[in-house]
């Protein structure tokens, strides 16, 4: 059996390189990519740390964000072919998989029908920080919500918050949301202004200002009916509700609900939806709770994809920076640093190819 170098989960909190792990065949309609470089995401630590995840993940290779080439591919591919360069997301640490498989290891196995090409102009290790980012940004506008898409893009007339939008996921959302033709307002620390307009927010606000809900009620005059949520705090969600209009709206968000010191009696009408790009591989699977395969929501993958490619091609998105820390030895101590809120604007990119 080949094997190759991969990081695995082997316990709460606590991860660790093995060279012995067995190395991916591609089925039906997969390809087999070695990877280059690789991106670390906040649901990569918390699969690891979370006393609720972590039992369930323990022999898991971790990682979704990969950038490298095709050097196989299984029965029913079409229009891919060998030593093509290509970024995307991958399901790490799940259990249901049927092999262990990540981007934490020197080969991945992917959906053919779910990679993005890597434009020319861009570097491997700068792909391999976008694809979680890239595709939640789609379900966060098109599955939670039914919001215009930069196919057929509105006339700058309805407005969209982008909560924390230095983050990945924000700098992604900023950018698809503006050319879907939505008029953007987001908060952030204010060190980050200059490049967040740059990416087409109209507006940026210190997420620490006393004040932030009523300047975002008065930017939007009172009209905000959407918002996505790229990382939330208990104390912030009140504060994300009152920004919206007297109706109330729908709260596109990637992560559950924060839990309150007490229930909050809301006095507009709120809708608070999750997303998670897991559900656009297609598949079902647990972690924790068993969660059945959505064909809808693999139909929508396809379409994300196709989307994006074709914006990075036509030279439309400016990529979030990327910051390369080491190789799969440097995994642990970055989830560490990104655990204790030390990253911010930028993604870690591990060396994965040696």
């Amino acid at each position: 059996m080949a094997t190759m170098r991969a990081l695995l989960v082997i316990g709460q909190g606590q991860v660790a390189v093995r060279d012995d792990v067995p190395k991916p065949v591609p089925g039906k309609g997969e390809v087999l990519v070695k990877v280059a470089y690789a991106g670390l995401n906040p649901t990569d630590w918390k699969h690891a740390y979370s006393p609720q995840l972590a039992p369930k993940v323990v022999g898991t290779v971790s990682g979704c964000d990969y950038a490298g080439t095709i050097v196989e591919f299984g029965p029913g591919v079409e229009g891919v072919r060998i030593g093509q360069k290509l970024f995307g997301f991958v399901h790490g640490s799940n259990p249901s998989a049927p092999y262990p498989n990540g981007a934490f290891a020197e080969y991945v196995v992917v959906d053919a029908n779910l990679i993005i090409n890597v434009p020319e102009n861009m570097k491997l290790e700068v792909a391999a920080g976008q694809g979680v980012a890239a595709v939640t940004t789609g379900q966060m506008l098109w599955q939670s919500q039914n919001l215009p898409s930069p196919e057929k893009p509105g006339d700058f007339s309805q407005y969209f918050l982008v909560w924390s939008g230095a983050t990945g996921v924000g700098q992604w959302l900023i950018q698809i949301a503006h050319l879907s033709g939505l008029r953007v307002i987001t908060t952030a620390s204010l060190k980050h202004t200059e490049r967040l307009k740059s990416l087409g927010a109209s507006e940026v606000i210190d997420y620490r200002s006393p004040d932030v809900a009523q300047r975002i009620r008065e930017f939007t005059k009172n009209r905000l009916t959407s918002a996505g949520i790229c990382e939330i705090s208990p104390e912030h969600l009140p504060i994300v509700v009152e920004a919206l209009s007297d109706e109330g709206g729908v709260l596109s968000v990637i992560t559950p609900r924060p839990l309150q010191k007490e229930d909050i009696k809301w006095t507009k009408e709120v809708a608070y939806v999750p997303s998670g790009a897991y559900t656009l591989n297609g598949k079902a699977f647990e972690t924790p709770i068993q969660l059945p395969a959505i064909p809808a929501h693999y139909e929508l993958g396809k379409k994300i994809v196709k989307v994006l490619s074709q914006l990075l091609e036509e030279g439309k998105i400016t990529p979030v920076p990327v910051r390369v820390v080491g190789g799969l030895e440097s995994i642990a101590g970055a989830f560490e640093e990104m655990r204790l809120g030390k990253v911010s604007g930028e993604r870690i990119v591990f060396k994965i190819e040696q």
